[in-house]
């Protein structure tokens, strides 16, 4: 009987080549696994970094194999609100179905370690600045206490320049404790307190410190400008220190586009009491010819959802961006493969949605009426954006400091 049972077996595993069916093929770590997490997780989850675990060998990997089949498959990570039916974003880490069938498969057959002759190609990534080593850093000149426990609250720190010449930068990192630091933001002031053109210099979000602008763009610092650290800092359950920096590169030669940070604002935003769905309206129209490079959207915890639109002067629509489901806490950006022609005169047109009801479990308080504010009791509603303009050919535009 025995004997009959194997023959039946192996005829039906011949029978399988001859219809074309492979035997299934079971992933390991080795080959399959670990592959995809260094694409797409092993950025944060790795010692210094933001994620509150490392991921960054088999054995750290193997005591989280079924909290990492719960996240993929409920896509919560790797983080990634847009909705893929808007734009393309050179940014994007969202895990393809069959990234994600290839780990699901991997764990429901006991996570296998593989072949031990052939270790996974882990990448070697830098510690400290990720943009390699800045022209020049600035610091906080003072240091931050984070109590261990409490609220989330926020700190303004003025950072000086002391730049005798203008100077134009290609890329910035901005860096704070980790444990922390839940984003922050960078802005130049210029050399008499007003908020420069330039705007928003570079921000540090979860899974992302650094700003690197396309080739042949950079932002404007001007000589005697300052720069303000914007930090949202969270309490990690022990007193922590901060002294934030930035990192900036500097070009080797003025670039062809100056790129300005700005933002769709409802600065009189007011949320009445309990209501869920509250609708918010921003506007911004081109005042010259710009191409569009970037988008960032910023609410605190009553913000549903967000929606980015251009009208364009033929009165054409586009949606570029959807986040239907915001989450305060990854505050990301979103970067175009390409940029986009913004012809002047087009708007840009974001709505967002406010849920301050008793439904909304991160709501700070249902009863109260909410309003614009830094404070993450408060409110806002920012559709932030990068676009660049070309610049005319001219001495003017000095390199350095």
């Amino acid at each position: 009987m025995k004997k009959g049972f194997i023959a039946l077996a192996l005829c039906a595993f011949v029978l399988s080549f001859s219809y074309g069916q492979e035997p299934k093929i079971i992933p390991t770590y080795n080959s399959d696994v670990a592959p995809i997490l260094a694409a797409n997780c092993m950025q944060c989850h790795r010692p210094g970094e933001i994620a509150p675990m490392s991921l960054m060998s088999y054995e750290e990997v193997r005591l989280l194999v079924n909290s990492i089949r719960s996240e993929i498959l409920a896509r919560s990570m790797p983080p990634w609100h847009a909705d893929r039916r808007y734009g393309a974003f050179s940014n994007e880490r969202q895990l393809t179905d069959e990234q994600i069938q290839t780990i699901v498969s991997w764990v429901d057959a006991g996570a296998p370690h593989g072949d031990p002759r052939l270790p996974p190609l882990i990448p070697e990534f830098v510690d400290g600045w990720q943009i390699g080593q800045p022209d020049i850093v600035l610091s906080m000149q003072e240091e931050a206490t984070i109590p261990a426990s409490g609220p989330d609250f926020n700190l303004n720190f003025e950072v000086f320049t002391s730049f005798t010449a203008d100077v134009w930068v290609i890329g910035a990192e901005l860096r704070g404790n980790p444990h922390v630091l839940r984003h922050a933001t960078a802005v130049v002031y210029d050399a008499q307190g007003n908020r420069d053109a330039t705007g928003r210099l570079a921000s540090a979000v979860p899974g992302k410190t650094y700003e690197l602008f396309m080739p042949g763009s950079g932002k404007l610092i001007k000589a005697g400008s300052k720069i303000v650290f914007g930090m949202h800092y969270h309490p990690s359950g022990k007193v922590e220190k901060d002294r934030a920096s930035i990192g900036l590169i500097l070009g080797k030669e003025p670039p062809e586009w100056q790129v300005f940070s700005r933002a769709a604002a409802d600065v009189k935003l007011v949320i009445p009491p309990g209501v869920d769905n509250h609708v918010s309206t921003a506007e911004f129209v081109f005042p010259a010819d710009a191409e569009l490079t970037l988008l960032k959207p910023h609410m605190h915890y009553r913000g549903k959802d967000i929606l980015y639109k251009a009208i364009y002067p033929n009165r054409r629509e586009e949606i570029l961006l959807l986040i239907p489901k915001y989450d305060m806490n990854w505050q990301m950006n979103y970067e175009l493969e390409q940029p986009k022609p913004m012809p002047k005169g087009t708007k840009i047109v974001v709505t967002a949605h406010f849920d301050n009801s008793v439904n909304n479990p991160r709501n700070p308080d249902p009863n109260a009426q909410v309003r614009w504010g830094e404070d993450f009791r408060d409110e806002m509603m920012e559709g932030w954006f990068d676009y660049r303009v070309r610049l005319p050919k001219s001495p003017s535009r000095t390199v350095g400091r």
